[in-house]
């Protein structure tokens, strides 16, 4: 794993796995269709989509994963993967995550990590890497500017 927060998003965030424009930005349809961009892109199996959903679903449940400022990560261990898997969504309008601070999410990071006390450190590096990179309102601002996921991908390289 990379030692810089940024570096660490730089790495995982595939353009392919960047969703934007969903037709419906509610959680339960934002959830549904990050997983099932994961299962088309290949990072999950199409086997595996229910558990992860479920997973997230449970996860959810325990309390919002919306942490302000329009964001929210969507997170939970996995038994199936070798490695960490990262997914963002930018949403138009906002949905309902339940966020803390009231203000509908726009930016969504979806992170998937495997089970295993070795895996520890590297959910909480992924979770302190997007942390940190959202903090900075220029990011913020240069994210939701973006109208592709390529254009999303270079966010993410230019401040690796």
């Amino acid at each position: 794993m990379p030692d810089s927060p940024t570096r660490i998003l730089a790495e995982l965030v595939r353009e392919e796995n960047v969703v934007v424009d969903l037709a419906s930005e509610d959680h339960p349809a934002v959830m549904k269709a990050m997983v099932q961009n994961m299962v088309a892109t290949g990072l999950i199996s199409k086997g595996h989509a229910a558990t992860v959903s479920r997973l997230l679903n449970e996860r959810e449940a325990l309390g919002s994963t919306a942490i302000g400022g329009g964001v929210a990560i969507p997170h939970a261990r996995i038994g199936f993967a070798a490695n960490p898997i990262l997914a963002f969504a930018l949403l138009s309008q906002g949905s309902g995550f339940k966020a803390l601070d009231g203000a509908p999410v726009r930016f969504v990071f979806m992170v998937l990590t495997p089970n295993g006390k070795d895996n520890d450190e590297v959910h909480r590096q992924i979770l302190k890497a997007i942390t940190t990179f959202v903090k900075p309102t220029a990011h913020i601002k240069l994210l939701a500017g973006c109208k592709t996921p390529a254009d999303i991908r270079s966010v993410f390289l230019d401040y690796a």
